[in-house]
């Protein structure tokens, strides 16, 4: 029942970014920090409430993955999830934080995803540990 509280990097994908036939790993550890992923009907379903919750948690950052800008399966979910991005981006920076921990990331067909994510992932883990940490 209890979920892990490591301190990590929260990525959100849009299941149309997934190649079809294409198994994405829903977690990995990459330079020593635990990546989890979740698979969203569309990006336009993030949140910038639950984005923040992440970061409270102690997250290093987050990363959200959309499809290519003009081309969201779901009208416009991707122009959505870009505005609250953004947004998170914006707060973080007002509150003293890099915002850079909160990463958009547009990926269409014939894109590299996994090695795309895994760079995205890279400058996350660069950035160090999160100034925020309010488990433990």
């Amino acid at each position: 029942m209890s979920e892990s509280h490591e301190p990590g990097i929260s990525v959100y994908i849009c299941h149309h970014c997934i190649p079809e036939g294409t198994r994405f790993p829903r977690q990995w550890t990459q330079d020593g920090v635990h990546v989890r992923v979740r698979a969203l009907p569309c990006s336009g379903k993030t949140d910038a409430q639950y984005m923040f919750h992440a970061m409270e948690s102690g997250a290093r950052g987050l990363l959200v993955v959309t499809c290519p800008k003009g081309e969201c399966h779901l009208a416009q979910g991707n122009y959505r999830a870009e505005i609250r991005v953004g947004t998170v981006q914006r707060l973080l920076s007002e509150i003293g934080m890099e915002p850079e921990r909160a990463v958009l990331l547009h990926c269409g067909r014939g894109d590299d995803l996994q090695g795309l994510v895994r760079e995205a992932v890279g400058r996350i883990c660069a950035l160090g540990e999160s100034p925020i940490c309010t488990a433990g």
